[in-house]
């Protein structure tokens, strides 16, 4: 009897785990022209500021934050990538992957 109890508990307390995330996963692929750049004062976090010229205007242009410095000073404003990211619930979208789209001419 008691070893049963026990595991019902551990079950509920799992269900009770897992209802406790901050929402859907949500994924995208798409172009994007990069309209901004910036980082945190204390340079923890960098973002680029972009929109999907294939469906979206300029004044729809939202926030992707980058995870690695390194690949956000590679990032160009006005360049056009080809990119996925994500989001968990509420939290900001995250850069996955980017790539240029075509070579680019100076």
């Amino acid at each position: 009897m008691m070893k049963k109890a026990f595991r019902i508990l551990i079950i509920i307390a799992l269900l009770m785990l897992s209802s406790c995330g901050t929402g859907p996963f949500t994924s995208t692929t798409s172009m994007l022209t990069v309209i901004e750049k910036g980082y945190s004062s204390d340079y923890k976090e960098y973002w680029i500021k972009a929109y999907d010229p294939n469906h979206h205007a300029e004044e729809e242009a939202f926030k992707i934050v980058i995870q690695e410095e390194m690949v956000w000073h590679l990032i160009e404003k006005n360049k056009e990538y080809f990119s996925s990211y994500s989001k968990e619930g509420d939290k900001p979208w995250v850069l996955d992957q980017i790539e240029h789209t075509k070579i680019q001419k100076e």
